[in-house]
């Protein structure tokens, strides 16, 4: 009889604790149910497609690696970028430094807010890339949906400001040093007093597959999340849990591309491998959008990560998608 009491007594709590977790790390979706925004939007979504691909062809076929060791074609990256925002009718700001004796720099653009503009909303990606590899869906793919997400955007008049950022040196060997692009972006936002109300990073996010076995993630998330690679994932540290909802639940609103969810301790294996992380450091909530790179991707990191593997139908219906979780978070209410 003890022994049993004794058993209850140890293992209710643990299960509770497990339970607990569960919800609170893994059942983290926004809900909402109706009819998405992309219903009906089949030569807009055939038009943002068209427009993707040709994007991605230019940064990763025509310009190919971007990274202060191919400084020229990651300054041709820059002001290409910097070109298209202004076509759209933006200003955009610089924000340079010097990495290895060689000016690089971050970009920006805004759409103020009404009501809460010294409330902001930061979507990010980064133009940079590996070493020696074309860069196609790391990350040719996020900043083509940036660049598409800032031409749909145009006109909104939204209540917190909404701001677009592309950032530079990303990758090995600058990651998490003084050099990166994004950690001197959101050490700026911290000496400044800005109020990020969340930044949302879009890193790897074309890569999708059908088969099983595709999904590889770390246990125990392995036992929660499909084993097919056909998501996009929402993945944040603990304390950016109610902004996952948002997102998601933003998300829903423009797009029925599957998604799934997930909240970890910064410590797990991935959850801080891109631009999100840098914002972490200084307080502010943020969220990395991604296919899941190398635990889907072989060819993530390396010379074959070329656009033929990119779903772009998915890409487009990703891009609506996206805006419409831009806009949940720029509303008051969201």
């Amino acid at each position: 009889m003890k022994i049993r009491l004794v058993f209850l007594l140890i293992a209710v709590p643990v299960l509770d604790f497990l339970g607990l977790s569960y919800w609170y790390m893994v059942r983290c979706e926004g809900d909402w149910e109706g009819v998405p925004m992309e219903a009906g939007m089949e030569r807009e979504l055939a038009e943002i497609e068209n427009t993707l691909r040709a994007d991605v062809s230019f940064l990763s076929e025509t310009l190919g690696p971007r990274n202060p060791s191919h400084y020229a074609s990651l300054i041709a990256a820059s002001e290409w970028i910097s070109e298209r925002w202004n076509s759209q009718g933006y200003e955009v700001k610089w924000q340079t430094f010097i990495v290895e004796g060689k000016e690089c720099a971050n970009l920006e653009i805004e759409i103020p807010g009404r009501r809460l503009p010294f409330e902001i909303v930061i979507i990010g990606a980064q133009y940079d890339t590996w070493p020696e590899t074309p860069g196609a869906n790391n990350n040719a793919g996020g900043v083509a949906v940036l660049l598409k997400l800032s031409d749909m955007l145009k006109g909104q008049q939204p209540d917190r400001t909404l701001r677009l950022a592309a950032f530079t040196t990303q990758e090995p060997p600058y990651s998490n040093t003084e050099f990166m692009g994004s950690l001197r972006y959101a050490k700026r936002c911290k000496e400044l007093g800005e109020n990020i109300r969340i930044m949302l990073c879009m890193d790897a996010i074309g890569v999708y597959k059908q088969d099983p076995g595709t999904q590889k993630l770390p246990f125990p998330f392995s036992l929660f999340y499909p084993d097919r690679g056909n998501f996009l994932a929402f993945i944040a540290d603990l304390g950016s849990r109610p902004e996952v909802i948002v997102a998601t639940r933003g998300f829903k609103k423009g797009s029925s591309f599957p998604i799934e969810s997930g909240c970890a301790p910064r410590w797990v294996k991935g959850v801080t491998w891109s631009d999100h992380a840098s914002f972490w450091k200084y307080g502010y909530r943020a969220i990395q959008i991604t296919d899941t790179g190398a635990f889907r991707s072989s060819a993530h990191t390396s010379g074959d990560d070329t656009m033929e593997k990119i779903d772009f139908n998915a890409l487009a219906r990703i891009t609506v998608g996206m805006c419409s979780s831009v806009l949940e978070f720029a509303s008051i209410d969201g």
